[in-house]
């Protein structure tokens, strides 16, 4: 892979991991939610809804790190100097 496209793909895992991450910990934590029976808003239970939100924001964490990484490693193959490639 050549630097500058391994750069940006490293740089685009990189920020699809962070907001990938913020968003599943805003899920987790409910800020925005009112419960009648606690007055922790982790306590409440979770909405179906919100559920799928968190689980869709897990899974572009994971892809977003798998970018990052695999960006990482090609980056780091590159030829020797002095050896030709087929």
């Amino acid at each position: 892979m050549a630097p500058r496209r391994a750069q940006v793909a490293a740089r685009t895992g990189a920020l699809t991991a962070a907001v990938g991450a913020v968003v599943t910990v805003v899920y987790l934590f409910q800020p925005w939610r009112t419960c009648p029976d606690d007055d922790v808003p982790a306590a409440c239970p979770m909405l179906p809804a919100d559920a799928a939100a968190m689980s869709a924001a897990v899974v572009v964490t994971l892809l977003g790190l798998a970018t990052f990484v695999t960006a990482l490693a090609l980056a780091a193959r590159r030829p020797r100097p002095g050896t030709t490639t087929a």
